[in-house]
């Protein structure tokens, strides 16, 4: 059984079947959680949301040379013992391309009741073991980006493809 809303022209369907799997939902007098930023969607003519995934890298290894003890030189400039250097290693990313862009979720969308929705889909495929809060907070996002890894999509902003997998959504056309 699920409860679908109306918003601007599009269809969101919550799944009823999930609501006892953890905390309810926060009421529906709260602002929704706002931990997205625009400037991470595009938008296209017909108001569909566009996010890009993390770009692939690649990491390698990086060798330095780093001064441990200065030189040290008398008064008239005279070297009283050289100076000591190190070699240093550590891995460094760097991207090989952009990231894949993909249908989001637009983040008017994310109101306090979906993002609660989400986190108990999640939960119960066992991917998110945070409470049920309705916020879209930084748990709740690397959740998502594990969950959607699976589907090839690397992002934390959820992706229309998972949410119509995770029963929240049918259609948002």
């Amino acid at each position: 059984m699920s409860s679908c809303h109306w918003y601007m022209g599009f269809v969101t369907c919550g799944v009823l079947a999930l609501s006892g799997c953890a905390q309810p939902p926060p009421t529906s007098n709260q602002a929704p959680a706002v931990a997205l930023s625009l400037g991470e969607f595009e938008t296209d003519a017909a108001g569909r949301c566009f996010a890009t995934g993390d770009a692939p890298t690649r990491t390698e290894i990086v060798s330095e040379l780093v001064e441990v003890t200065p030189v040290v030189k008398d008064r008239n400039g005279v070297v009283q013992s050289p100076a000591v250097f190190r070699t240093v290693t550590r891995p460094v990313s760097m991207p090989t391309g952009q990231g894949d862009r993909f249908e989001a979720v637009c983040p008017h969308f994310l109101t306090s009741s979906f993002v609660a929705s989400l986190q108990r889909a999640l939960i119960v495929r066992r991917a998110y073991g945070g409470p049920v809060s309705g916020s879209y907070d930084l748990a709740t996002r690397d959740a998502i980006r594990t969950f959607q890894a699976r589907m090839g999509i690397a992002s934390d902003l959820l992706s229309v493809a998972v949410a119509r997998d995770l029963g929240l959504v049918s259609a948002f056309r």
